[in-house]
């Protein structure tokens, strides 16, 4: 039980990472940012996919070699956030050609099917981007799955209480 609600909270936690990231660019926008709930719900469910299929396994791998703590599962976290972004590279399109608005300035991504410095530029921002966001769910995972398999000892008496000890 405790495994499922450390992995509700790192995909719980995934539309704030998502709304941190995004929010210099909403505040800096004139115009509104259509599609953004969408956009959540769509983290949701990548988080939740990627969590089930990969984070529950890595985790169970890691605590069968007895190496699950806070940096091991940060690196996990990491390398599987980004790892889903990381398989699709800018490859070469014959007679394709986009661009994009990059950090403010309107920049050629794909230039009659190669791919620009540019491309490559965004391709490293969304793995780091994907792997903080692992990063994130794995430590939130780590925090909860830690936090409930603490004793409770909150109904327990205590000298301080004035109750007898039992």
């Amino acid at each position: 039980m405790r495994i499922w609600i450390a992995s509700i909270a790192a995909v719980a936690v995934q539309p704030l990472v998502f709304a941190i990231r995004i929010a210099p660019d909403y505040l800096a926008s004139s115009q509104p940012l259509y599609g953004v709930g969408f956009v959540l719900l769509s983290v949701v469910v990548v988080a939740a996919a990627v969590v089930l299929i990969l984070g529950i396994p890595t985790f169970l791998m890691l605590r069968n070699f007895q190496c699950e703590g806070w940096a091991s599962l940060a690196i996990a976290g990491f390398v599987l956030g980004a790892l889903s972004v990381a398989v699709s590279w800018p490859r070469r399109l014959e007679g394709f050609s986009s661009g994009q608005n990059w950090h403010g300035k309107y920049v050629d991504i794909y230039v009659n099917g190669a791919p620009t410095t540019y491309a490559w530029l965004t391709y490293g921002e969304n793995v780091l981007y994907f792997g903080l966001h692992g990063l994130a769910g794995a430590l939130v995972f780590y925090a909860v799955w830690r936090r409930l398999g603490r004793p409770n000892n909150s109904l327990q008496a205590t000298p301080e209480s004035g109750a007898p000890e039992l």
